[in-house]
């Protein structure tokens, strides 16, 4: 029998802000920042039940990267398959959502529709599952427990957007759809104007990045082995940069819709809700990286023209 993990949520990382991992997790969770900070207080809390290695450990790294702490531990053999558990207010049928609401050490969270129901529920549940199947008069405290529907409904897509995207999506949804309504379909951008390069390795197309370090490479080379002048170059570099400035939201929306393409054509649901984090977002570690390549690339080139 293959080995089964389950994924505990262990709190904030000691040096991440409080706030923005809250938002950060609450967007991955689909829960509000409120809630998602009231998990966070709680020493431990299971998100993920019975799963194996390779998808604790996708559950693992998503949540890191929201600034959070997580831990994989093997879980029980006796532990009951994996199952939506709806908590039982009444002795009476009552209907099943298909967004399951699940408490967590007092805090109500509401998992959007083809999210597991156990991402977030107290640790206590994994030591005792027998409360899973008590007997149906303890109507207050026994879980209707209900197999998962076999066919998950897909991610919508505009939710999936929003994950990918993370920060200040709200700015970009607005850019694009007011280029929408125009017939060129520009906007300005003023972070790619000023440093377009390094925005562009902040959101992770690291491709134009790359591409603009060599064209500056490639400008300096000619000004100094065939005597360009450096007026030519100066205006190709501001060229270059109010392109950016006009170019960076539709570029990004290109590279966006792209990547949540692909994600979502190659990952169920769940899979791809943690995909989406972990790829999408920024990288300030890849903006600063791209600024100093570039600066120990031109200074390698002026002291090998002084040579």
């Amino acid at each position: 029998m293959q080995e089964k993990y389950n994924v505990v949520l262990s709190g904030r990382h000691p040096a991440a802000d409080a706030h923005q991992v809250a938002q950060k997790l609450a967007t991955l969770f689909k829960c509000t920042p409120e809630q998602a900070g009231r998990l966070l207080s709680q020493p431990a809390c299971v998100v993920k039940k019975d799963v194996t290695a390779d998808v604790a450990d996708k559950y693992k790294r998503a949540i890191e990267s929201t600034g959070a702490q997580c831990i994989i531990q093997l879980a029980p053999q006796e532990a009951p398959l994996d199952f939506d558990v709806v908590p039982v207010l009444s002795a009476a049928p009552t209907p099943v959502s298909s967004s399951p609401y699940v408490s967590a050490g007092g805090v109500g969270v509401q998992i959007a529709s083809g999210v597991a129901a156990d991402a977030i529920q107290a640790p206590a549940a994994v030591s005792t599952p027998a409360s899973a199947h008590a007997a149906p008069s303890a109507v207050t405290s026994a879980p209707a427990v209900q197999p998962r529907s076999a066919s998950a409904s897909s991610l919508p897509r505009q939710e999936a957007i929003q994950i990918f995207v993370g920060k200040n999506h709200g700015y970009f949804e607005r850019k694009w759809k007011e280029a929408a309504q125009r017939k060129h379909q520009l906007s300005w951008n003023w972070a790619a104007f000023l440093v377009g390069f390094g925005w562009m390795g902040y959101r992770k197309m690291y491709l134009y990045s790359w591409i603009f370090i060599g064209v500056v490479v490639a400008e300096l080379i000619a000004e100094l082995v065939i005597g360009v002048p450096s007026s030519i170059t100066s205006s190709i570099n501001l060229g270059i940069a109010i392109g950016f400035g006009l170019k960076g939201n539709a570029w990004y929306q290109q590279y966006v819709n792209q990547r949540v393409n692909q994600i979502l054509a190659s990952h169920a649901p769940e899979q791809a809700r943690i995909e989406l984090a972990r790829q999408g977002g920024t990288n300030i570690g890849a903006a600063v990286g791209f600024v100093a390549a570039l600066l120990v690339l031109l200074g390698m080139i002026g002291v090998i023209a002084e040579g």
